[in-house]
Formats: C-alpha cells, structure tokens, sequence
C-alpha cells in the first residue's frame, strides 16, 4: 500500500502551512483568544483564498474529489499551530450529516463551504456523555412546524453559529437508536438561549436551551443514527490527526528548547535521561501518525471496520498524546506551565482532545464489545454505558 501524499496532497499541505505560518503565529493566537476565540475573516480565507473546504468534497458537489486523507492533512496543520477554528466540527462532523441528508441539502452544503453559513453540531447531553443513544432532546410537529426542546453541552462555537445541527428524539424511549433525528435550528431564534464558556484549551463552547425552537428536518426522520455514527468516526479520525500535528510541534519545541536550556555547564539535551525521554515522545508520535492514518483510510470501510479502527487509533492516540504533553512539560521545568510558554498551551489543547470524541476508555470497550457483536454501531452504544 502507497501511504505517501500525493502531489494535490502535497499541495493542499504546503498551502495551509504556508498561510498559517504568515498568519497563526503563537502571538497572533493569543491576541484571537483576547479578541473573542477566533476571528471570522480568517474563516473566510480558509474559503475563498485556499479552497480549503472544498478538498474533501466530491466533484459532483463542486469540490476537489478528496476524503479522509485531506481531512488528515488539514487537521494536522491545524493542530501544530492550535487554530481556534471548528474546522473539525462544522467542516468534518458538521459538514458530513448535512451531505449524508442527499441532494435536499444541497444549497446548505454550498453557504457551508464559501463560509456565508456556520453549522455547528449540537449532539451531547450532560447524562449522556458519548453515547448519542442517550438523547432526552424531544420535538413535535406543531401547526405544521417541528418544534425542538434541548438542553445540549459543550457546543464549540456556539456564539459564532448561524444555524445549529440538534439531535433530538422524534419517537422511541431514551436509549434507543431508532427513532433519532436532525433539526436545522436558527442559531438566532428567540427560542434558542445560550450559556457561554471557555474550555481549558481557551476555545469558545456554550451550553445551549432550546424551547420550542422551530427546527427544519435533516435526513431521514427517525433514522439519524447510522449517519451520525459515520460523521463521529470522521471527525475522530481527523481529531486523531490533530494531536499528531500537536505531539510534533511539542516534540520540536522540547527537543529547541533541551538544547538552548544550560545546567551544569551544558545543554541538558547532552543529559542521557532526557533523551531517552524524548526517543520515548518520538516513539508515541510515530505511533499515533500511523494510526491516524490507518483511521482515515478506514472511513470508506464498512461500518465495523470503520468503527473499529477509528477507536484503536483514538483510545492509543488519547492515551498517547497526554504522554507526550507531560514529557514536555516535565522537561521544560516550570517554565513550560506559565501562560507564556507555548508548550502550556499545546498542553491544555492536549487535554482537550484526549476526551473529544471519546476517552481512551470508552474507545477500549468499543473495541472490546465489537470483538463479540457484528454490529459495530450496536456495540458502541453499549460501550457509552459504562
């Protein structure tokens, strides 16, 4: 198998890191957390000036014919710079359940993908933690509207959304996987409240009150848990290249900052210890980077497969990126926890993403329930109830 980037890959890297290096140094992230998290004409450029949201669509929806792989490449880019943008959520997860929805979204599709529109995905409930089983969210048909009633956490980008993707039940009891579906809700409804946050990564989220917000199907009703479950896979492979993109670049700043920093008379990157602590960082990077890959070759699979080779490389890649975010800390000293130092930073993105879409232990015991049971997407909502 050719696992090397082919030279629109190549291209499509070199771009993005190219802007992001004249446009996201660590100063430049900081003043976006001061001004609000990210700012929107940096969104836009990702659009018109890149191209950037059109690499994964297909042809015939008027992109570049790519997948999982330009997934991989973009999200890892982002990772090594901790961009504040939900590329991941509204253009991964977002952007995968309103295509999975068919030719009826087209023209949403289209505002998504010049950036005139922000979806955002509101898929968790507080009891129900990963498991999209777990959905108390209701909605009715009233006076020939769906009404939509929910109380969803950690929503990233709340505040910036034009529209929100609810998950709510539209029939079934709590725990079931039928009867679940999408509802795109103006993000501006009078309906629609509001609690806004910032998670330790410094990135905007909110938790959201809907009340009777009047919301329009998306897909099939009842039947949003297939694709709900496939656009979770993709975006935890492309989170999964993410943390490679952020295992690197803590990698290269502890390995700068080893040989710069004197004890003793000498570079503490002479010290033995601490190079076998850094061969062990490079070990689990190299680790991680071939999972992820193998993540986002899996998304075309069938559903088991894809399932089960998006979380082993989630539950070690979780495990794993923690494990080179302490390694880094430890040997920068106190230095490396101050708000100055980048590497407190890529730390806390770290810790983010070590639960975003999955812990390393829910990922496990998908696996360990797909071992026995032939229906992935079944195992995993057993998994979530741990």
């Amino acid at each position: 198998m050719n696992l090397k980037l082919t030279d629109d890959q190549t291209q499509l890297r070199d771009a993005l890191t190219g802007y992001l290096q004249r446009n996201y140094r660590f100063e430049d992230r900081t003043g976006y957390l001061k001004e609000g998290g990210w700012r929107p004409e940096i969104w836009k450029a990702y659009a018109e000036e890149l191209g950037l949201f059109r690499a994964t669509l297909p042809m015939e929806c008027g992109g570049f014919g790519g997948g999982g792989i330009e997934n991989m490449v973009i999200a890892e880019q982002f990772g090594a710079v901790l961009a504040l943008e939900p590329y991941v959520e509204a253009m991964v997860l977002g952007l995968s359940l309103l295509r999975a929805a068919g030719p009826a979204t087209e023209d949403i599709v289209t505002k998504v993908v010049d950036a005139s529109l922000l979806v955002i995905p509101a898929l968790y409930e507080a009891e129900g933690r990963f498991n999209l089983t777990r959905i108390r969210a209701s909605a009715r048909f009233d006076g020939g509207k769906w009404r939509v009633s929910a109380d969803k956490v950690a929503v990233p980008a709340a505040a910036a959304a034009t529209h929100f993707l609810v998950c709510a039940r539209t029939s079934r009891d709590d725990g079931e996987r039928d009867g679940l579906s999408l509802f795109l809700v103006d993000a501006h409804s009078d309906h629609v409240r509001r609690d806004d946050y910032r998670l330790i990564d410094g990135r905007p989220a909110s938790d959201l009150k809907l009340q009777a917000a009047e919301g329009v199907v998306i897909g099939t009703l009842g039947g949003a848990h297939f694709a709900t479950a496939c656009a979770l896979d993709a975006a935890a492979a492309a989170v999964c290249a993410e943390a490679v993109g952020v295992m690197q670049t803590m990698l290269d700043q502890t390995i700068a900052y080893a040989k710069q920093r004197q004890q003793f008379g000498q570079a503490i990157a002479k010290f033995q210890v601490l190079q076998h602590r850094m061969v062990d960082m490079l070990s689990q990077l190299e680790q991680s980077r071939s999972l992820a890959i193998m993540a986002a070759l899996s998304l075309g699979s069938l559903a088991p497969d894809r399932a089960r080779a998006v979380s082993a490389a989630k539950a070690f890649i979780s495990d794993a990126v923690i494990g080179v975010a302490q390694e880094a800390i430890q040997i920068h000293g106190a230095i490396g926890t101050t708000e100055e130092c980048a590497i407190s930073h890529y730390f806390r993105r770290a810790t983010v993403i070590s639960s975003q879409f999955g812990t390393a232990a829910y990922h496990r015991r998908v696996m360990a329930e797909a071992a026995d049971c032939p229906e992935a997407d079944a195992a995993a909502e057993k998994a979530a109830n741990f």
